[in-house]
């Protein structure tokens, strides 16, 4: 009868902690959200802000090779983060990109400026919360 109840009173304190984690119950939990937020915002992008980010685009398209796409697309990379002029909400030492596919060379995938804080590095493939992996362009 005691193993029982012990097993029983086990499985209950199981599922509770699965819950708390599920639900996001827990100050670790929050702080995460607040950190995550701070380095990542997403904001409608201004007519400027497209316009440079469509010539930093045709940059970015002369300079990769085919060989680095291929590289790209074998590590299920399909998104380009080119970056672009800060807008008018965007933080000192933060900067903004947006997204374009890596096949297509002239549309954007969304009309959103993506800011970070801080800075990217170029060349590298960012793993975003949220988003696929994306390659960071300039």
């Amino acid at each position: 009868m005691k193993s029982r109840i012990l097993k029983l009173a086990a499985f209950a304190s199981c599922l509770a902690l699965g819950a708390s984690m599920a639900l996001a119950f827990g100050e670790q939990t929050f702080v995460r959200t607040i950190e995550v937020q701070t380095t990542f915002v997403r904001r409608t992008a201004t007519e400027y802000q497209r316009k440079v980010a469509e010539r930093n685009r045709e940059i970015f398209n002369q300079k990769i090779t085919p060989a680095k796409k291929l590289e790209l697309k074998k590590k299920n990379v399909r998104t380009v983060l080119i970056r672009t002029v800060p807008g008018p909400h965007t933080p000192p030492g933060a900067v903004d990109y947006m997204r374009f596919p890596l096949d297509v060379t002239e549309s954007l995938i969304d009309d959103n400026a993506y800011e970070f804080q801080p800075p990217l590095e170029a060349g590298t493939i960012a793993q975003v919360k949220g988003l696929q992996p994306q390659f960071v362009g300039q």
